[in-house]
């Protein structure tokens, strides 16, 4: 691969990455409990998600820039501690979503506080070599990752589940309640995984022929 593609190829996974090379959830296995036992509806995901955002986006760019100069014992309960702060301080926009949701969500409102796709970002974006930008544009993109996971899960669960989406009824021919419980979460993450892998690495093989027209030619 000549050099100009592969720095083409580099900067756009890294706009990839979190979304779909790495995806948090489906490829790092980051945030699962958030993902398996709160997303039983679209509201919920969609509340969840935002927290994520709102926590993930200041925590990261913050360690970016102050990281390094904190000590490697003091930098992950400091980074728990902002987040929970963030996570605290955007809780009410989540009315914007539903009046109910914060209730409907429990205790996992506060797990998003030491989530670890947040904490890997951070203790990630800490070394020497920090980023800002970087670090920006990761704390984006793992988001919109986390996002686009926790809702195609609760899609499923609510539509199949409950036959509504967004509160809204669907008129299907069956319903299977089971998907509303915690052990269905974990059988759906772990099949939408595993179809996830596989649609990444048929991707990357097409895009390899693509720039690589007669690599299997002269091989």
């Amino acid at each position: 691969m000549k050099l100009e593609q592969l720095k083409k190829h580099r900067r756009r996974s890294r706009l990839l990455n979190g979304i779909f090379g790495r995806n948090p959830v489906f490829v790092g296995g980051m945030a699962l409990p958030l993902v398996i036992i709160a997303t039983t509806n679209l509201k919920n995901a969609a509340a969840i998600s935002l927290l994520v955002a709102c926590a993930t986006l200041p925590a990261v760019l913050f360690a970016s820039v102050l990281g390094q100069r904190m000590p490697d014992w003091a930098a992950p309960p400091f980074y728990a501690l902002f987040t929970m702060i963030l996570v605290l301080t955007s809780v009410p926009v989540l009315g914007l979503i539903s009046p109910e949701v914060t209730d409907s969500l429990g205790i996992y409102t506060a797990l998003v506080s030491v989530n670890t796709m947040t904490l890997s970002l951070c203790s990630h974006h800490a070394g020497d070599q920090a980023n800002p930008l970087l670090a920006l544009i990761d704390g984006v993109t793992y988001s919109i990752g986390f996002a686009l996971a926790a809702l195609l899960v609760a899609a499923l669960r609510e539509a199949f589940g409950t036959n509504t989406i967004w509160g809204v009824p669907l008129k299907l021919p069956f319903r299977i309640y089971g998907l509303q419980l915690a052990y269905s979460g974990f059988i759906l993450v772990a099949l939408l995984s595993a179809c996830f892998r596989f649609l990444r690495r048929l991707a990357y093989q097409l895009l390899y022929r693509h720039e690589n027209p007669f690599s299997e030619e002269t091989s």
